[in-house]
């Protein structure tokens, strides 16, 4: 399974802090190397824990999302 935070962390490296520069699920997928069902387990775990947003098939950080990712960092 693949870590929670490690997807956070990869959203962000990606610059998917709004719904402009959000990432489409699929590609993010290919880009992170992983299954793609697997990919939109986690986001919707994220997703309940309000770490994540959708907009179509795009995701991207939420201002929770970013403030939890930034506080790994510290």
């Amino acid at each position: 399974m693949l870590d929670p935070f490690e997807v956070l962390k990869a959203l962000h490296a990606l610059a998917a802090v709004d719904e402009v520069r959000a990432v489409d699920v699929e590609k993010f997928a290919r880009i992170i190397g992983a299954p793609l069902e697997e990919v939109k387990e986690v986001l919707a775990a994220l997703r309940r824990m309000d770490y994540v947003s959708f907009s179509g098939g795009r995701v991207y950080l939420t201002e929770i999302g970013i403030m939890k990712i930034s506080s790994l960092f510290c």
